[in-house]
């Protein structure tokens, strides 16, 4: 966002219209999403995913002195389909379950007793092994003054990258992503990880040791019901084929078996995996009794929102705090209807 913009949010904060805002929106469900919390740099190399630990509790911190009520997300569409939610109430919701979940956004909110939902992807849960994708990604990043060779990797690659070059990084990331995605087990793919950090010299025992990139362990999850988090589906291997009903039907039960196994559910809500999702694949959740879904769709929630298209906030750390504000207080969902009034008149 740009100064600009930052400063005329905070000229309408001084003129009253973040709190007119929230009278205006206030029957509105307002649902907020997070991601990781950094446990080193990874603020830095993916802003978007990974937060500071210090910009989450500033975010709740100022949840609680601007009076928002935060609910649990079953009560609060509970409430919202029956007319009786509380004026300008948040929900919590978070991503994925990354170990930076459990050490630092979890205290976080039982300090403050804060409810939240985690949307808990349970194959890294189960493998405990980095997340490839995102592993191989900060490798690239971190030796991003470097020349890669594809070969020394694994024969079966090819190819000279300049990591220092933003597109031939991405080119490098897609063909490991292609061939990790060719192995059969998460060991072997890990196996490819860690030659990947061997060649471009970096040090994956610290990225081992400090968890980076890995998820809470089944025991770790099942201590998070008793601080206030719900945990609810994410799909088991962080994947939406809502084409295919029977390997839909298979990610939602095996996400359901693996999320019974540490916690008591009943597990009913579910977040679609990077957003992506079929409006015709929504009669197949109801049967397979998924009450509620949440997408990556900007914008505040009303009664008549579809239960299964919900709408979320995407906070990350590129967020500034005065934009957190005006998304919560309603202020900047206020403004996108009024440019689409003004371009749907044109």
């Amino acid at each position: 966002m740009t100064r600009l913009m930052e400063a005329a949010l905070y000229l309408a904060r001084g003129c009253g219209l973040f709190a007119l805002a929230r009278a205006l929106t206030a029957d509105r469900l307002r649902i907020l999403c997070y991601h990781g919390v950094a446990l080193d740099d990874e603020s830095e190399f993916q802003p978007m995913l990974f937060m500071r630990a210090a910009t989450f509790a500033d975010r709740l911190d100022r949840l609680l002195r601007t009076g928002h009520p935060v609910l649990p997300l079953g009560e609060a569409l509970d409430r919202l389909r029956q007319g009786t939610l509380p004026r300008a109430a948040v929900v919590i919701t978070i991503d994925d379950g990354w170990y930076g979940t459990l050490r630092e956004m979890a205290p976080a909110l039982a300090d403050r007793a804060l409810p939240a939902t985690l949307y808990l992807a349970t194959y890294y849960v189960e493998k405990q092994t980095q997340v490839f994708n995102v592993a191989a990604a900060y490798a690239l990043w971190q030796a991003r003054s470097r020349t890669l060779d594809l070969a020394a990797v694994d024969p079966g690659l090819g190819g000279r990258c300049d990591l220092s070059d933003p597109a031939s990084r991405s080119l490098a990331l897609d063909a490991l992503r292609k061939w990790a995605d060719g192995l059969e087990s998460a060991s072997e793919r890990q196996a490819l990880l860690e030659r990947l950090y061997g060649v471009l010299g970096l040090d994956v025992e610290r990225v081992r040791r400090q968890r980076m990139f890995t998820f809470m362990s089944p025991a770790e999850a099942a201590t998070l019901p008793a601080q206030g988090v719900d945990l609810q589906l994410h799909t088991h291997r962080h994947r939406f084929p809502g084409r295919d009903p029977a390997a839909l039907a298979d990610e939602i039960e095996s996400n359901r078996a693996s999320l019974g196994r540490v916690a008591a559910g009943p597990f009913r809500h579910l977040c679609y995996p990077s957003g992506e999702y079929d409006r015709e694949a929504f009669p197949q959740l109801a049967a397979l009794g998924i009450a509620s879904a949440t997408t990556t769709l900007p914008g505040m929630n009303d009664s008549e929102t579809s239960p299964l298209e919900l709408r979320r906030f995407l906070d990350s750390e590129t967020c500034s705090a005065i934009r957190f504000e005006a998304e919560v207080s309603g202020f900047l969902e206020l403004v996108r209807r009024a440019f689409g009034r003004i371009r749907a008149t044109r």
